[in-house]
């Protein structure tokens, strides 16, 4: 029943939206499901060093913490909100599908940057997972397992927004060029502003 539970307060955690989520959205809608995708796979890379950080030791670490989040949060903020600009102010939307067969680098590197520099979702598995830990049972391990669990579940619902936002680009797209644009590269600055002030 333990599992259960921690499924279904994952689940709500997951599938409310935050700057991965709507990084995840803007790009499905500039560039496609595959870059969706691929940003989801950066993100669960930011989450392997997240929780093997927790099971490391909290106390361990927290001491460097708030400096190394500070400049990775900042180059990233600065970054996102360059690529919403060059998105918004371009005349058209190219199609990014045959460049997107190979994996690329530049949708992961995104998803792993938005991850790493939001200091709450580190805070956050910190005070969400420990609430499941038996105290006679190793801890390094529970927390190694419950967030891969949780990592699944995130997996899951950050592929569902990839490929709902990325079949309704493929509908709309011959359309509405110019509106995917402004809208991918609109999400993209704010994602930037909230990286910078959240």
């Amino acid at each position: 029943m333990e599992i259960i539970y921690f499924l279904i307060a994952s689940f709500l955690v997951v599938v409310v939206p935050g700057p991965t989520v709507s990084l995840i959205i803007a790009n499905s809608l500039k560039s496609g499901m595959r870059a969706g995708i691929l940003n989801v796979v950066g993100t669960q890379l930011g989450l392997i060093i997240l929780i093997l950080l927790l099971a490391l030791g909290f106390k361990v670490i927290s001491p460097f913490l708030e400096d190394v989040i500070k400049v990775v949060r900042i180059i990233g903020a600065v970054y996102l909100m360059t690529l919403g600009y060059l998105s918004f102010t371009s005349k058209n939307l190219s199609d990014n599908s045959e460049k997107l067969n190979k994996f690329d680098k530049k949708y992961v590197l995104q998803g792993l940057i938005v991850i790493l520099s939001n200091p709450k979702a580190f805070l956050f598995l910190g005070a969400f997972i420990p609430q499941f830990i038996n105290i006679n049972q190793p801890i390094g391990s529970q927390i190694i397992y419950f967030g891969i669990l949780f990592m699944i579940v995130g997996a899951i619902f950050d592929g569902m927004y990839a490929a709902v936002f990325g079949k309704f680009r493929e509908i709309i797209i011959n359309k509405y060029i110019n509106i995917l644009n402004k809208l991918g590269g609109t999400l993209l600055f704010f994602v930037g502003l909230w990286l910078l002030f959240y």
